[in-house]
C-alpha cells in the first residue's frame, strides 16, 4: 500500500512539474497577438484575405445596403456603369423617349398626388419612452408609425450594439429618413 501511494504521489508531482513547464515556457498565441500593433494585425488579416473596417465604417456600409434595396435609382445606376457605351447611349435614348411619353400623359391631377406623396416619404414621431418599457415596444411603436420598415431588425440592432441598456426615458423627435444609428442615439443620450 506504501508503494501505490508512493508511486500515485511520484505522478502527482512529475504532472504538476510538466504543466508548470508549459506554463512558464510555452508562449500562447494570445500573447502574440497581444504583442502585434495593430497595423501588424491589420496586415496579417488581409494577408489572410479578410477586409478590414472601423465600427463606424460598418454600421454605414449596413445601412446603405437597407437604403440601396429600397432606392431603384442606385441600382439603375450600378448596373449602367457596367454597361458598354455603346449600350447608355441607347438606354439614354429609350429613357428620354418614356420620360417624353409619360409627361406628355400625366394631369395636373398626377402632379399634384406626386408632390403629396414627397412630403409623406418623410414622416416625424415623438416617441414616449416610459419607464419599464422594453426596448422591443420601441421598435413596434416605430414600425407602427412608418418610421422604420421592420421592428425586429432595430430590435437586433439595439442588442448587438448594447443600445437596448442605455435607452432614456423622455420623448424623441425622430423622422422615418433617419438611420438605426441615428435614431438609437437620439434615444440614447
Amino acid at each position: 500500500m506504501k508503494q501505490t501511494i508512493r508511486s500515485f504521489s511520484l505522478g502527482l508531482l512529475t504532472a504538476g512539474t510538466i504543466l508548470l513547464m508549459i506554463y512558464y515556457f510555452v508562449e500562447e498565441p494570445k500573447e502574440k497577438a497581444v504583442k502585434m500593433s495593430v497595423d501588424d494585425m491589420i496586415a496579417e488579416m488581409k494577408e489572410e484575405g479578410y477586409r478590414v473596417i472601423t465600427e463606424e465604417q460598418y454600421i454605414t456600409l449596413s445601412i446603405d445596403k437597407d437604403q440601396v434595396n429600397k432606392d431603384a435609382d442606385k441600382t439603375q445606376v450600378a448596373s449602367t456603369k457596367s454597361k458598354s457605351d455603346d449600350d447608355k447611349k441607347k438606354e439614354k435614348d429609350d429613357k428620354e423617349d418614356l420620360e417624353s411619353k409619360d409627361k406628355k400623359s400625366k394631369d395636373d391631377s398626377d402632379k399634384k398626388d406626386n408632390k403629396e406623396d414627397k412630403k409623406d416619404k418623410v414622416k416625424t414621431y415623438t416617441l414616449k419612452i416610459e419607464s419599464g418599457m422594453p426596448s422591443s415596444d420601441i421598435g413596434d411603436m416605430l414600425a407602427a408609425n412608418d418610421i422604420i420598415d421592420d421592428a425586429s431588425k432595430f430590435n437586433k440592432y439595439l442588442e448587438d450594439k448594447d443600445y437596448s441598456l442605455r435607452v432614456q426615458l423622455g420623448e424623441f423627435k425622430v423622422k422615418s429618413d433617419m438611420s438605426f444609428y441615428e435614431i438609437a442615439e437620439a434615444i440614447t443620450k
